[in-house]
């Protein structure tokens, strides 16, 4: 198959830029892919062409300069998209990963081996590193995160990705019995956030309180239709009133801001949604902890047993820099392999004989110091690797808090207290798809009032500028 056409790329000074595209080959032999007659990306077997219905924009569109992924690309990721060739007339949506086990590879890296595979280091992610988006009339989709769509409309389908990663969050923190929870930032993905909150509410029988946070007349209302029992405005109520009144914050504002009255309000907890790319509160790198779905714990004993609720694996190795205590490097070598030192020594061990042919990276990571987070996160600037597996933890020692600079001095209080950061990406389509067709009044709302505005693939300029614009809810990109 050969597919010719043009498509207005992302460039990194936030505009576009019109390019011609062409996909030359078929899903058993591979593909390539030429940008301006120059081969832009080798593909190999196992992906299928769609041609794009319409696509989300979303904050990573909008922040997309700042994710360190090459650019020039195509962007956008929240597709709805139709079948060619033995696929025409299918409708689809499409899970974000391009990894061995969304191609159907025989040959699985170690990630997917260990249940992670949207982890895996050699994935692309479709209109975020490399593989070309749903801002452009046609993708090429790996075979198996061509999700058919059956069972809900057209509508919210378009809706599949944002809903699926929102819903991740409340996987990842799920509320207790009797919490108060809130959403900050009910816009976007806030808004899926709700929805997701109050059909896993309904469906699991859950008894908690949801409030939604927020700075704008339009996003209370909206708020309520999503599933908000309450709504705070920030224009009226201060932050100080609100100081560790929520068990949990979801923070999907995108700001630094935000991110800061997040740690102010919560009183245990604040999962992290989505970052700017940017330094927050002090911290380096939370865009990578969002991309591998880290937490920061305080150290306790208990807090070495981490890992995800659906996980059945233990921890057995622990990196534990220099200055954390020797009270916790004894405590640890009763039960768990523990190698110590500085970021160099951690990345040479990781690449010695102890970690062959076995995840290459440590279960747990104990800090001392708030720099040791971010240097935990990513500490090669030439490579995305972090010293912690992907849903794994860093723990920091509290027992020196007290003496982190100033610039620290939001989370310096945050951990003092006990409380914890914890992220997440990516969700399970398939279990989206179910939450709304139990939930049809979601649903419905999620038809009649997240989309705020449509615009003609020929207008996406306009539609991205749209998006930033805080009166905007969900703006989508038509293609047909």
């Amino acid at each position: 198959m050969n597919l010719k056409f043009r498509a207005k790329d992302y460039l990194s000074d936030d505009s576009f830029e019109s390019a011609e595209y062409e996909y030359i080959g078929n899903q058993n032999e591979g593909w390539e892919i030429k940008r301006n007659g120059s081969t832009y990306l080798q593909l190999g077997p196992g992906y299928i062409p769609l041609k794009t219905i319409s696509c989300g924009v979303c904050s990573t569109d909008i922040d997309r300069r700042f994710l360190p992924f090459p650019l020039p690309q195509i962007i956008g990721h929240e597709v709805l998209a139709e079948g060619l060739e033995e696929n025409q007339g299918k409708q689809f949506v499409v899970e974000i990963n391009d990894t061995y086990e969304a191609r159907g590879d025989k040959n699985p890296d170690i990630f997917c081996k260990e249940g992670i595979p949207t982890h895996s280091p050699e994935r692309r992610v479709l209109g975020i590193d490399r593989l070309p988006g749903g801002f452009g009339p046609y993708i090429l989709a790996p075979i198996h995160a061509a999700i058919n769509l059956e069972g809900v409309s057209p509508k919210a389908a378009v809706l599949m990705e944002p809903f699926a990663a929102a819903l991740q969050a409340i996987i990842a923190s799920p509320p207790k019995p009797g919490d108060h929870v809130a959403v900050l930032g009910p816009r976007r993905l806030g808004s899926l956030v709700l929805a997701a909150l109050s059909s896993y509410r309904k469906t699991n029988g859950s008894n908690f309180r949801i409030t939604a946070i927020t700075r704008h007349d339009h996003l209370v209302d909206l708020s309520k239709e999503m599933g908000a029992d309450d709504v705070i405005d920030l224009r009226i109520t201060n932050v100080e009133n609100l100081q560790n009144k929520f068990d949990i914050v979801y923070d999907t504002t995108s700001t630094t801001s935000g991110f800061e009255t997040a740690l102010q309000i919560s009183k245990r907890e604040v999962h992290l949604k989505t970052t700017n790319g940017q330094t927050m509160a002090g911290l380096q790198h939370l865009t990578e902890l969002v991309v591998d779905e880290l937490s920061i714990l305080p150290y306790e004993k208990k807090n070495t047993t981490f890992h995800w609720q659906k996980e059945t694996r233990s921890n057995k190795n622990i990196f534990v820099f220099d200055g954390v205590s020797d009270f916790i490097k004894n405590e640890l070598k009763t039960n768990f392999n523990v190698y110590e030192g500085n970021i160099s020594k951690a990345e040479s061990i990781l690449a010695s004989e102890s970690f062959a042919n076995q995840m290459p990276r440590f279960d747990l990571v104990v800090v001392a110091s708030p720099s040791e987070i971010g240097l935990t996160i990513r500490p090669n600037p030439s490579t995305e690797n972090s010293l912690v597996r992907p849903r794994g933890a860093i723990l920091v020692d509290s027992s020196n808090v007290s003496q982190w600079p100033a610039e620290f001095s939001l989370v310096r209080e945050f951990f003092k207290q006990g409380k914890e950061i914890h992220s997440s990406r990516c969700g399970d389509f398939h279990m989206a798809i179910s939450l709304l067709k139990d939930n049809p009044e979601i649903t419905k709302s999620l038809e009649n009032h997240l989309i705020s505005h449509r615009f003609s693939s020929d207008q996406l300029e306009e539609a991205y500028l749209k998006a930033k614009d805080p009166s905007s809810v969900k703006v989508v990109v038509d293609f047909q």
